[in-house]
């Protein structure tokens, strides 16, 4: 049963874990738009698109976010209770920090679900479907042939120019068309707007026209006919787009138990992305050990080092497996050496800092960080002292 300490706790967790969930996603989010604006521009795919690809986007992110939100929510919950003389009164009453952390491993738990169900399972699909959309983009399957502001030939002596594309390119705003024949005829169209729809019989793209002007010229007369129209549609032939892979051709597409049920496989991909998944998962438990160490703090310091050198250490741990998953997928490395080695020296990195906080005399873990610190910043103050009066 939870105490009314333990409830305490985890309210002073929750709160900061979900706030640095939420600002941390959209942070990754936000960058890596600005890149997915300026492809789909680039390649005249529909700007909607952007949404998807970033909603794709969110799985992919969450094997950093959720350790992250873990460590900073623990952290500074911790922070608060030194800060407000709050651990003091725990402390001296015999709640020890083993106990500290009993309930932030409740949340610990809950994540590593989390976290499996998202990377085994949900990850892979969404991989491939951000896969499948950029493929898409490029290949114009999404209409990305049509670019606004731009002549685009269509084939078969068809330009294609228009002005504006609304509702992911099914709405096409002053439009400009023209068609010469083998035979020197010479059609120009020109549209208020006008939208795509594939014919009954799948052999033909129609672009439907409306309120426009065409002008059919013939070199043999000579002389153009003039026609105004309210509707007048216009045949096209339908590409022949080419057919993006199936799922599961690489390691990181398939699910855990896919990946399970291929483990017997010749192939290092799948044995390195089990190790990975396996260590990525098992690390959010650690989490905990290494944020209360880093969460105590000075009173009269307050400093938030703790935080800094937090963050640094679980993103180099994130790149180090991201760069023994590459390593180890193309079977030069063992798993057991890039994967495995990194996250036992993580494993031992948070258990030196959590024996410091628990069990050592005014345990600060980064006491000594801190002094090179204030040394260091003392040295420069004074440095700069100098040369003003030398100035």
């Amino acid at each position: 049963m939870l105490k009314k300490i333990d409830k305490y706790i985890l309210r002073e967790t929750i709160v900061p874990l979900l706030v640095t969930l939420g600002i941390s996603a959209l942070l990754l989010l936000l960058e890596k738009m600005l890149s997915l604006f300026d492809f789909v521009i680039n390649q005249g795919g529909p700007i909607d698109i952007v949404w998807r690809m970033l909603g794709n986007l969110m799985p992919q992110y969450l094997t950093l976010v959720l350790p992250l939100s873990m460590f900073l929510g623990v952290l500074l919950a911790v922070r608060k209770l030194a800060l407000n003389s709050e651990l003091d009164a725990l402390l001296a009453t015999g709640f020890s920090l083993n106990r500290l952390v009993q309930p932030t491993l409740y949340i610990a738990l809950f994540l590593l679900v989390v976290n499996v169900i998202v990377v085994g399972f949900v990850q892979p699909y969404s991989r491939y479907t951000y896969q499948e959309l950029v493929f898409d983009i490029r290949s114009g399957a999404l209409g990305a042939s049509i670019k606004a502001g731009e002549f685009n030939d269509l084939g078969d002596g068809l330009t294609l120019r228009i002005e504006e594309s609304r509702e992911s390119g099914r709405e096409l705003i002053d439009i400009f068309a023209q068609k010469e024949s083998d035979d020197g005829r010479i059609q120009s169209i020109s549209a208020k707007k006008g939208n795509f729809f594939i014919s009954p019989d799948k052999r033909f793209m129609i672009l439907r026209l409306h309120n426009g002007t065409l002008i059919d010229l013939d070199m043999v007369q000579g002389r153009p006919n003039i026609v105004l129209f309210e509707l007048h549609d216009l045949p096209l032939d339908v590409p022949n787009f080419a057919q993006f892979r199936d799922r599961g051709e690489e390691a990181k597409e398939m699910t855990i138990t896919e990946l399970w049920n291929a483990r017997n496989s010749d192939d290092p991909a799948v044995i390195a992305t089990i190790h990975s998944r396996t260590a990525r998962a098992l690390s959010i438990l650690i989490v905990p050990f290494l944020a209360i160490p880093l969460g105590l703090v000075a009173k009269r310091s307050g400093r938030a080092l703790g935080i800094t050198v937090g963050v640094v250490i679980l993103l180099v741990y994130h790149k180090i497996l991201e760069f023994g998953l590459n390593f180890s997928s193309m079977g030069d490395v063992s798993s057991w050496l890039v994967i495995w080695l990194p996250t036992l020296l993580f494993m031992l990195l948070t258990a030196r800092l959590y024996y410091i906080g628990a069990y050592k005399v005014g345990g600060m873990p980064l006491r000594r960080i801190e002094i090179i610190y204030d040394v260091t910043v003392s040295a420069l103050k004074s440095m700069i002292t100098r040369l003003k009066a030398v100035s």
